[in-house]
């Protein structure tokens, strides 16, 4: 089971004998990978929809447009430093798991922010899918354990 302090969640909500932990997760994706985020979010629509998702304008614009899941926070494009300003909000614990799903056969001018990101990631031992079956393993061990 995953305690708050495993991944240091935030518990937004207390019940009697029972607390709630939301999920703050960061959904990313590079042009040419969305059709593989649209079948991510269908598999764990019910664990996604649960929690708190964060995500660059052309990934929230995609998720909103394919799918009934709600982007809770939405940050700039990548293009204009959105991958930054998630890493910038994993750094300062406002993220507990990133997925990010990048193209591996086309490289992007702003690779660089996607770099960044990782590093942060590692750095503060935050758990990151970079390809379907990470993200599938991932979100499945967590919603299991919630």
């Amino acid at each position: 089971m995953f305690y708050e302090q495993d991944l240091n969640i935030k518990c937004d909500q207390m019940y009697i004998g029972k607390m709630a932990v939301k999920v703050h997760i960061a959904l990313v994706v590079q042009e040419g990978m969305k059709d593989n985020l649209q079948k991510l979010i269908n598999d764990h629509k019910t664990f996604l929809s649960d929690n708190y998702i964060v995500s660059t304008k052309g990934t929230a614009e995609y998720i909103h447009e394919k799918t009934e899941i709600t982007v809770t926070e939405i940050v700039n494009s990548g293009q204009e430093g959105g991958d930054i300003s998630i890493a910038n909000m994993l750094l300062e614990g406002d993220i507990d798991i990133a997925i990010f799903l990048l193209n591996p056969i086309r490289y992007f001018p702003h690779c660089q922010d996607a770099y960044a990101l990782m590093r942060v990631c590692n750095f503060k031992n935050i758990p990151l899918a970079m390809n379907m079956k990470t993200a599938d393993l991932v979100l499945s061990s967590i919603a299991r354990e919630s």
